[in-house]
């Protein structure tokens, strides 16, 4: 046994063994980085597989959405077709807009032309009203004076009949003084 004991007691040997555990150690380290790369390896490949499946999905939509390159062509010639439509369309609008505004611009002048106008006939309206207001007043006026001398008129009217029949009776008083 000391034969043995003398084999683990040696330096060399004690330097294997301890060279022996570090690289169990560090092969026992990497093969648990190995086996947790592999499991992160498996749950890559899930993913991508499950990301595969779902962009094969998309494209799969998007194909039949699509349709083929014939349809594709129709299409883009019927939205050529609509938009020179829509150009033409909107060129025929600017000519009627342009068109619009010219007729709105004459009738605007048109109508700063017919304010003007009536604004002098209302002033000459106004004057005029003023005129007949001045008339009127006059009028109301002279029917007054006339009503005062139509009154006075009646009176002399009434005096002078009061003194023809005075004057009457003096002469049938004359006469018959003078008989």
């Amino acid at each position: 046994m000391e034969a043995g004991r003398s084999e683990f007691a040696r330096p060399a040997s004690l330097a294997l063994m301890a060279i022996a555990a570090v690289g169990w150690l560090v092969a026992a380290y990497f093969w648990a980085q190995a086996v947790g790369l592999r499991a992160e390896g498996e749950e890559t490949l899930r993913r991508a597989e499950v990301a595969r499946q779902e962009v094969v999905g998309d494209l799969q939509n998007m194909q039949r959405l699509i349709g083929s390159a014939t349809e594709l062509r129709r299409k883009l010639d019927d939205g050529r077709k609509a938009l020179d439509d829509a150009v033409s369309q909107r060129t025929s609008v600017q000519g009627d807009l342009a068109e619009l505004t010219r007729k709105v611009d004459e009738t605007e002048l048109s109508l700063a032309s017919e304010t003007d106008l009536l604004d002098s006939k209302s002033t000459l309206l106004k004057d005029t009203e003023a005129n007949l207001k001045a008339a009127q007043d006059e009028l109301a006026d002279i029917a007054s004076q006339r009503t005062i001398a139509d009154a006075d008129l009646q009176k002399a009217q009434a005096a002078l009949a009061d003194a023809l029949a005075r004057a009457r009776a003096a002469d049938s008083s004359t006469v018959a003084a003078k008989s």
